[in-house]
């Protein structure tokens, strides 16, 4: 998948048996990425998924940090875990109403997101969002499995 070529649609995630939802929601503050790897920390240390605790935090701390950058103070920032028996995904959504950067430049584009191009070598599978509601915004989503 090139999540950087095409537009990715995905469908709603199904809790199946044994999935856990964790939600944290935070404002768009200079504190929000150290708020949101404590998060993830605190979910994963001491479960099956903790081989997959570094990734996921620097990861999250890419997708937190640059939503951040580009939302006003008056936003928040959401973090939305799934854990399963396999693996975890996380998603970070934000209300700055621009779309997210790609992870390598197009021709003629001087800088490329490197948080996204970290997010395409690191997770085993990723991707946005369309938000429908206003202002129109874009969640970024990965998923990190166990074994792969």
């Amino acid at each position: 998948m090139h999540p950087h070529t095409t537009a990715v649609v995905r469908t709603p995630i199904h809790i199946s048996a044994g999935a856990r939802p964790f939600l944290l929601a935070a404002p768009s503050a200079p504190t929000t990425p150290k708020a949101a790897r404590d998060f993830v920390r605190a979910v994963l240390r001491r479960t099956p998924l903790a081989p997959l605790l570094d990734t996921a935090v620097l990861l999250t701390s890419e997708a937190v940090t640059s939503s951040h950058l580009r939302t006003p103070r008056s936003a928040d920032i959401l973090l939305r875990m799934l854990t399963a028996e396999h693996g975890v995904r996380i998603s970070v959504h934000d209300e700055a109403p621009i779309r997210l950067p790609r992870p390598a430049p197009a021709a003629g584009e001087q800088e490329a997101d490197l948080g996204l191009l970290l997010t395409s070598h690191l997770a085993d599978d990723w991707g946005t969002t369309p938000f429908a509601g206003l202002p129109r915004s874009t969640s970024l989503w990965f998923e990190l499995r166990i074994g792969r």
